[in-house]
């Protein structure tokens, strides 16, 4: 890639978000879901089971793609969710 001089980042897999990312957004998300009383995961929070209105650890979310990345979705905040993590392996290419 770098000698390539290639500049499609998708060539690398660059797909992860880093942790800084990840904590950020699951603050963001916390703070909102607790000035609610909603889940910090937005998949819970509309949901009708008994999680709608779970905080979830930060150990216990995954950082997700809004739009995927395997679409087109970019590997940045704007683009950052954090999900339970049975909705993030629920979720898929969706």
């Amino acid at each position: 890639y770098v000698l390539g001089g290639s500049n499609d980042t998708r060539l690398l897999d660059v797909r992860v978000f880093d942790t800084a990312t990840s904590r950020s957004t699951y603050e963001t998300q916390t703070a909102k879901a607790r000035a609610t009383e909603t889940s910090n995961c937005p998949l819970c929070a509309i949901s009708k089971d008994a999680n709608k209105t779970k905080v979830w650890t930060f150990a216990e979310m995954e950082a997700d793609h809004v739009a995927a990345w395997s679409k087109g979705g970019a590997t940045t905040a704007s683009n950052c969710q954090m999900l339970c993590k049975t909705h993030n392996r629920a979720k898929g290419n969706r």
